[in-house]
């Protein structure tokens, strides 16, 4: 478990490797309906580039919110709860 941290550090983490289990709010399955939270459920970040980040998320309801790509500060960090586990 890694401390806390904001979206911006997950960029980081991914170029160096890891994939990041991210602790977000369960309606980022719905991205384009403002995060009523942040934190509580989990989805895998597995990459990113200009400025968006990768990330699966298997309770997600349609394939798009499954697999998706988002913004990283716009969008992603207002779900995201500011706790992550890098796995090697």
């Amino acid at each position: 478990m890694l401390p806390r941290l904001s979206a911006a550090d997950l960029p980081g983490l991914l170029a160096d490797g890891h994939l990041v289990m991210a602790s977000v709010h369960k309606k980022i399955r719905r991205p384009t309906e403002p995060a009523p939270g942040q934190g509580g459920h989990l989805v895998l970040l597995t990459g990113h580039d200009h400025g968006l980040l990768h990330l699966l998320n298997p309770s997600g309801h349609t394939d798009t919110a499954r697999r998706t790509v988002l913004p990283t500060t716009e969008v992603f960090e207002t779900f995201f709860g500011g706790r992550a586990i890098a796995l090697p």
